[in-house]
């Protein structure tokens, strides 16, 4: 069947190319795109495993577009992470010119550079935090130096080590100012990355690849692995115990002069103010106040450690901090330390800069002639909507400058992957504890800005390039006419709802009263009438006369579609000869699709996959029934379910 459809297609192809070629209206040469319309064939042929063609478009066509949307929801999730993936490798392995790169996006590629050639043992050794902690034994048993260092350390400096740069062991640190008081809460880190199995694979694996001679990787193997066990066994020991515990007593409360003597008894003396002062830049006030979570569990780790040679303490603790940091690991590590600009780069992997700038700038011209002299839209609004098209347009084509300013005081460079790796852990942790901070400060108005609306919904529209790179081929970019189909509509609902799409009807005008109270007649009117052909068919009637849908949300996405149409028709009218040559391929296929009604079809496969909810299904129905091109395009019939003989207008 699929063979068919190729032949077929090929064959169509082939003839109006040869007539595309030979003349076309005064006797003129017409050149065809060949790339756009592969582009448009493929994305067209991939619709086949998302539509329910067993459905009517006429009847039910929610269904036709998102039944299997809704039914596959996981393995659409999956797709969609192997896309980005995908889109995310192709960035790194690319031989970029660096001036076209934003300067963090560059630190991103030097750091999986590092990750990826400057990784050797003498690498790790020359890192700040290698040398604080004293280093690891297993591979540095000459330098009398770091030896004589290690000898005169304990297992809390070397925690107050890796806590500084963001890498908790044991238990975790959390330091709040309230009230001109330091509050410290210590809380146990019970995280557990590998089955005890596997970390003893990945224990072997992590000493030959740094080239820890066989004899003694055997002897160390043996000492953590037993150290493993033992700290395992703590915490489901302790872990069971503290469930029999009321969550009252399992948080207690200290000065931090009664913390340092009497927490965790007296026969574990340890020293706190050098821990803090390495931790937070300065040791703690007697008068500080200190919550600590669990004491008992606390008291059997800090036991553990207290009983274990820091020799063997330092083997287990580097062993476990490089298991999941090898080669293999570049990608995901670069992912994790730098998620906001993955997702940045993700989003804008398959954009056409320029022709989404151009497909912005035409929505925004149409909605200037069409909507906003109307009295649907408020004044505010309309001038998020001026700041929201620029704010887009600037993000398309020059990307997100604030993740600039967001990683200016990260230095990474391609020399050292153990040196980016604590400078990515350690901006990480700071930028953890600025964010706490902030929280817990001054409360500022809970009312956004004008601005500071277009920055959240500019971020929110463009989680919507998630969606869509899902939907294309691995190889295809969002050029024009996909970017209409795929976006166009998205975007404009962004636009005109003004970034209040979680407030219904934020974004209409006071003076829109009337034709909201018309319409909302006209919509009771249409249903009175449809229930009447349905008993006079002697079909079921719905006694539930209430919408399951704000009437604001209809009439932006209504608002939306018009202005979204409007543009897209004009590109199809421009490009008369090409939209016509890609409706008479796309009619040989299976689907029997036109470039119109592609519109229809992808901007609801993307409605319903932004919003799986079921309910959205009698809003969609709504919105078609009311739209005149949606009829005309499907040719819908007289008494079809999804062709109101008096349409509501809101235009």
């Amino acid at each position: 069947m699929i063979f068919n459809y190729f032949k077929l297609t090929c064959l169509t192809f082939v003839v109006v190319v040869v007539f595309a070629h030979l003349v076309a209206g005064k006797g003129q040469i017409v050149n065809i795109n060949h790339a756009l319309v592969n582009d448009v064939l493929h994305f067209t042929y991939g619709l086949e495993e998302w539509l329910d063609t067993s459905q009517q478009p006429c009847e039910n066509f929610y269904d036709f577009v998102c039944a299997r949307s809704a039914n596959s929801s996981e393995a659409q999730l999956d797709k969609r992470h192997q896309q980005e993936q995908l889109k995310f490798d192709q960035f790194l392995q690319a031989d970029d010119n660096t001036d076209q790169l934003m300067d963090a996006e560059l630190k991103l590629k030097y750091f999986y550079q590092s990750c990826q050639n400057a990784r050797s043992a003498e690498h790790l050794k020359s890192s700040l935090m290698y040398r604080l902690a004293g280093g690891w034994p297993a591979i540095d048993i000459e330098n009398a130096g770091t030896v004589r260092k290690r000898r005169n350390m304990t297992w809390l400096q070397v925690l107050g080590v890796f806590h500084e740069a963001g890498v908790p062991y044991f238990f975790k640190t959390k330091i709040e100012l309230i009230s001109n008081r330091r509050v410290v809460q210590i809380q146990p880190d019970d995280s557990m990355r590998f089955s005890l199995r596997k970390f003893e694979q990945m224990a072997g694996e992590v000493m030959q690849s740094y080239d820890v001679e066989a004899g003694r990787a055997r002897l160390i193997a043996l000492e953590v692995l037993s150290f493993e066990r033992a700290s395992r066994d703590v915490m489901k020991l302790t872990t069971d115990t503290a469930r029999e515990k009321k969550d009252k007593d399992k948080v207690q409360e200290y000065s931090y002069e009664d913390f340092k003597s009497s927490a965790f008894g007296p026969q574990l003396q340890l020293d706190w103010d050098t821990y803090f002062r390495k931790v937070m830049g300065k040791p703690l006030k007697s008068s500080d106040i200190v919550f600590v979570g669990d004491v008992p569990k606390l008291k059997e780790y800090f036991g553990l450690l207290q009983n274990t040679t820091i020799t063997r303490f330092l083997n287990w603790l580097w062993i476990d901090y490089l298991m999941d940091k090898t080669v293999e690991d570049c990608q995901q590590l670069t992912q994790n330390y730098f998620a906001p600009l993955y997702q940045h780069i993700v989003e804008r992997s398959a954009l056409n800069k320029v022709q989404m700038a151009q497909m912005y700038n035409e929505l925004g011209q149409v909605y200037e002639q069409l909507l906003l002299h109307t009295p649907w839209i408020d004044e505010i609004t309309q001038e998020f909507s001026r700041l929201f098209l620029g704010r887009i347009m600037h993000l398309t084509l020059n990307g997100d400058a604030k993740l600039d300013d967001d990683h200016d005081c990260l230095s990474i460079t391609s020399r050292n992957f153990y040196r980016n790796l604590e400078k990515a852990q350690r901006f990480l942790a700071q930028k953890s504890k600025q964010q706490q901070s902030f929280g817990d400060g001054k409360k500022y108005s809970s009312t956004p800005t004008t601005r500071s609306r277009v920055t959240q919904s500019s971020e929110e529209f463009m989680k919507i390039f998630l969606i869509t790179n899902g939907l294309l081929k691995p190889n295809q970019n969002l050029s024009t006419p996909l970017n209409y189909l795929l976006v166009g509509e998205q975007f404009s609902e962004m636009m005109i709802g003004g970034g209040s799409l979680s407030t219904p009807g934020a974004w209409r005008s006071m003076d829109s009263e009337p034709q909201f109270a018309k319409f909302d007649k006209c919509l009771t009117r249409q249903q009175q009438q449809r229930n009447r052909q349905l008993q006079l068919q002697k079909q079921p009637v719905s006694v539930n006369q209430t919408r399951n849908f704000n009437l604001n949300d209809l009439i932006l996405k209504t608002l939306a579609q018009q202005q979204t149409w409007q543009a897209y028709d004009h590109w199809l009218r421009r490009e008369g000869f090409l939209s016509a040559h890609l409706d008479s391929l796309l009619q040989a296929g299976r689907l029997k699709m036109s470039m119109r009604k592609l519109y229809f079809v992808v901007s609801t496969l993307v409605d319903c996959q932004r919003h799986p909810q079921p309910t959205r299904r009698e809003l969609i129905h709504s919105y078609l029934r009311n739209s005149f091109e949606f009829a005309q395009t499907f040719k819908c019939q007289r008494l079809d379910p999804l062709n109101a003989i008096n349409k509501c207008k809101i235009l």
